[in-house]
């Protein structure tokens, strides 16, 4: 019999599985019987059993673990980490939707030595333990399983393989097997599948009692015997010492079982059969810790692994706490029925706006505004839908006319509007000669500063991420904006939005009107220069590999260089050998073919980049790139940019100023005035920290970085060089991104040792400073996040992870973001000045550009002076802290020119 269903044939072939419960129970004699009753077996398995209805049975230590390595590092925003219960989430998702089982049941291990380990004291003895950041996902999964209404099963002294092997066969449902290990394969019947695992865990390969013997050449019960004869490495199972897989495919081919071929010994000679006689017993043995247990009593029914999908609407809860956000925006994943807590329990009544007399009554109210496919609009208790006309055929408006009857209220001073980006929202209005002028929210920054996520939002993401209706959305932003308001204010963080984000966003609006001209001929006459350039390069590095081939191509060009020319390699990675900048610095000086495949790739780069990736973004009527500012997308507040990537241009070689001689003002008769803050961050070192020396230095203006140098090396500032100067640049800079021994050593190319000297005597001379670094820590551990000087918080999720790589890049980031933070609060509150006063006293000059400490203007050369001025006045006065904010300003007819 096996896992209690009966077979037809003679009781000698007839083991009882259900009563072979112990280590005891499984004999070597009824381990013969089994494999004796192996082929009489197969003849009943290969009729194929069919049945209605499907059980999935999954080993859930064994794809949570594959899941683990499968998927890149995640946690929640509280530090939790999920990446293996996601990837495990989404195997049970598509289970659900393309096996559709009746019924499912997920096994586990349990730590409890099992009959196995009393067998043999070695069995699973190789095991790596498990890594830091799996062993809370086990339980998490469980957590997870349970909130799906999913039955999961464990027992001390069973493995998830023996659950599996005594509920595989026991009910009449057809079975399917979900595994990434081969151990199942010996339970593979006429009813039973085993989908093994391939790539990750949503990938799987069926067997079948139709195409077992296609696949694997043997019989699934063979697989006992296979094992037995040449071990598990993975189990440490030893087989018979010396006999490998494909001696003991041809033993088992040939004889049948382990058995069969100790009882034709005989026939075998050589030294296999001496292997073979001096491993009987390990044989013997192998074959017991190889066999499944199927008598295990797991007391399972088939009504206790009833399984039903859509899952449990109350499941929300948890993945939204989990921040499975995709899976939440999936369709027909859940019930409709919402968690407990969720914001609404109803949806809003819709109505039909046909008029624009309908909407002028709703005008007098706050009014949430959503412009999509329709326009939306609520007013917190309804969802007003003016319906825009797709196609010719539809019924609606234009979205022209839909817009324009919104006109009255968005250029109304005295109306107040709810939207979810006032930046994307003021570009959609311009388009059609509309100024919004009413009082504003913008719910996409409230998020932000409440809620980080690390990407840039849409409306619906962020109404799911709230539980709210996504085809709701006016409704969804009201009730967001008010949530939102009642979370800033009780974290006070209302100012850092009202004050300084919510304004700043109508200055990015301006600043991406405005654009930044560029001089399309200089960008032109460079792609020809770059383009002669990389042709000459190319028939130089040609010549030196002795053959043309393919530069761009990491495997051709490390075969030329460490196969053909017999370069260092340093270390393999996967196929081949790294071709790697960091390698080919490291070898540049062994052949003279390396500065040029170096130069070949930095010219590359600068031409596919900034000249053929900006030229299709040049307005081709005005000559004007018009950049997009983010403002939602960093951890620690700063802006980025994108179409093109402004705040990224190159400065530093000869290269880069060319590029940057391509941005120039609006008119000839016009200059770019700039200005940038002076070491920014290492004055708010100073302020944070109370440092005496730092501070008393910036408020005597001395060179801070000579200052370090003559405290690290010891000598007189009058003695102190140029190079100190540089490696003391180097440390100062590098304290503030909390850079260990080894990441200095290799910025200023010395040993580790050294550079761990530099940062020891630089604690030394500024204590303050180390104690301010390890107080951020310490907050950040307590607190989950860390602040900057307007009260942005970074939440630091894993800075108590257990992995000591996650851990340690969160303790950086906990000393650096209230410095980098700080930084990006200030240079706002700047920018929101500066474009104050230019709109009042300098209307024809515009910002153009922030490039983190750096702001650019486009002026008339006559304000040349002026604006000047201005920026330095405002950029100094943005904020009072112990030490003096400085300011260098600059002006020129490029940007090459000015800076």
């Amino acid at each position: 019999g096996a896992g209690g269903r009966t077979r037809t044939g003679t009781p000698s072939l007839a083991v009882d599985f259900e009563s072979t419960t112990s280590a005891n129970s499984i004999t070597p004699a009824s381990i013969t019987i089994i494999s004796q009753s192996k082929l009489f077996c197969n003849k009943i398995e290969r009729k194929g059993l069919k049945f209605m209805k499907k059980l999935v049975l999954i080993d859930g230590n064994s794809l949570i673990n594959r899941a683990f390595y499968a998927t890149p590092p995640m946690s929640n925003s509280k530090g939790v980490p999920t990446n293996a219960v996601l990837s495990f989430v989404n195997m049970l998702v598509k289970l659900a939707e393309t096996e559709k089982p009746d019924y499912l049941l997920v096994a586990y291990d349990r730590k409890e030595p099992t009959f196995r380990h009393l067998m043999y004291e070695g069995y699973k003895a190789n095991r790596k333990a498990m890594p830091d950041d799996l062993r809370p996902q086990i339980e998490l999964s469980k957590t997870v399983l349970d909130a799906l209404d999913v039955a999961h099963f464990e027992l001390a002294g069973s493995e998830a393989d023996d659950i599996i092997g005594s509920l595989a066969g026991k009910f009449n449902v057809n079975t399917i097997i979900v595994t990434g290990d081969k151990d199942s394969f010996q339970l593979v019947d006429g009813s039973t599948t085993v989908n093994f695992t391939r790539k990750g865990i949503t990938e799987t390969e069926p067997y079948t009692a139709d195409n077992f013997r296609e696949k694997m050449s043997i019989d699934p019960l063979q697989i006992i015997d296979l094992k037995a004869l040449m071990g598990d490495k993975s189990d440490n199972i030893p087989g018979v010492p010396g006999v490998g897989e494909k001696t003991a495919l041809d033993l088992i081919t040939k004889y049948g079982t382990a058995e069969g071929v100790f009882e034709h010994i005989g026939e075998i000679g050589g030294k296999l059969r001496e292997k073979l006689e001096n491993g009987r017993d390990m044989c013997i043995l192998s074959k017991k810790l190889a066999t499944i247990d199927r008598g295990v009593n797991t007391g399972m029914t088939l009504d206790k692994m009833e399984f039903s999908y859509p899952f449990p609407g109350e499941a929300r809860e948890l993945f939204a706490e989990l921040e499975f956000r995709a899976i939440l925006k999936k369709e027909g994943v859940f019930c409709e029925k919402k968690a407990a807590n969720d914001q609404i329990d109803r949806l809003p009544e819709v109505v039909g706006i046909k008029d624009k007399a309908a909407l002028a009554p709703l005008f007098e109210a706050p009014l949430a505004v959503s412009i999509g496919d329709n326009i939306d609009l609520s007013d917190g208790k309804k969802e007003y839908v003016v319906k825009v006309r797709q196609t010719l055929l539809d019924e609606g408006f234009s979205f022209e006319e839909a817009v324009a009857m919104l006109r009255p209220l968005f250029e109304n001073e005295n109306s107040d509007i709810i939207l979810f980006s006032v930046k994307k929202t003021e570009h959609i209005l311009d388009e059609f000669g509309i100024s919004l002028k009413a009082r504003v929210e913008d719910v996409s920054l409230q998020k932000y500063i409440a809620d980080y996520t690390g990407k840039e939002e849409t409306l619906a993401e962020a109404a799911l991420y709230y539980h709210l209706p996504e085809n709701a959305p006016a409704f969804s932003l009201y009730s967001m904006n008010e949530m939102l308001h009642k979370s800033l204010k009780e974290n006070g963080q209302l100012s850092l939005y009202l004050d300084i984000e919510l304004p700043l966003a109508r200055v990015l609006f301006d600043m991406e009107k405005t654009g930044f001209k560029v001089d399309t001929d200089i960008i032109a006459s460079l792609n020809e220069k770059y383009k002669e350039m990389l042709a000459a390069l190319k028939e130089k590095i040609y010549a030196l590999a002795g053959e043309p081939f393919n530069i761009n191509s990491p495997k051709q060009l490390a075969a030329i260089l460490f196969d053909k020319l017999g370069l260092y390699h340093g270390k393999k990675k996967r196929s081949s050998y790294s071709t790697s900048a960091e390698i080919l610095e490291e070898i540049s000086s062994d052949h003279e073919i390396v500065p040029y495949i170096l130069q070949y790739r930095r010219i590359s780069k600068l031409n596919s980049t900034y000249v053929e990736g900006f030229l299709p973004l040049v307005d081709k009527r005005t000559g004007i790139i018009h950049t997009v500012f983010n403002q939602t997308l960093t951890s620690t507040g700063r802006l980025s940019s994108k179409e093109p990537n402004l705040q990224n241009l190159p400065i530093r070689n000869e290269e880069g100023k060319e590029i940057r001689r391509f941005f120039v003002p609006s008119a000839t008769d016009r200059i770019l005035v700039g200005a940038d803050y002076s070491q920014i961050e290492l004055r708010l070192l100073a302020h944070f920290s109370g440092c005496g020396k730092l501070i008393e230095a910036y408020q005597n203006g001395e060179d801070i970085h000579a200052l370090t140098a003559s405290q690290v090396f010891g000598v007189p500032l009058s003695q102190v060089t140029k190079e100190m100067r540089q490696r003391a640049k180097a440390v100062n800079f590098g304290i503030i991104y909390g850079i260990s021994e080894y990441g200095l050593a290799k910025n200023i190319k010395t040993t580790p040792a050294e550079a761990k000297a530099y940062i020891d005597k630089y604690f030394a001379s500024y204590p303050h400073v180390r104690d301010y670094m390890a107080e951020n820590v310490d907050f950040a551990r307590k607190n989950g996040f860390v602040s900057t000087i307007c009260g942005r918080k970074r939440y630091i999720k894993d800075i108590n992870s257990p992995n000591y790589n996650l851990r340690s890049f969160s303790e950086r980031a906990a000393m650096n973001m209230p410095l980098q933070g700080s930084s990006a609060d200030i240079i706002k509150i700047a920018m929101i000045a500066v474009d104050r006063r230019l709109k009042e006293e300098k209307p024809q000059s515009h910002l153009v550009l922030q490039v983190h400490d750096e702001l650019v203007v486009d002026a008339p050369e006559q304000d040349r002076d002026y604006v000047c001025a201005l920026l330095k006045k405002e950029m100094e006065g943005a904020v009072s802290l112990r030490v003096p904010l400085a300011v260098d300003a600059y002006f020129g007819k490029n940007l090459s020119e000015a800076k």
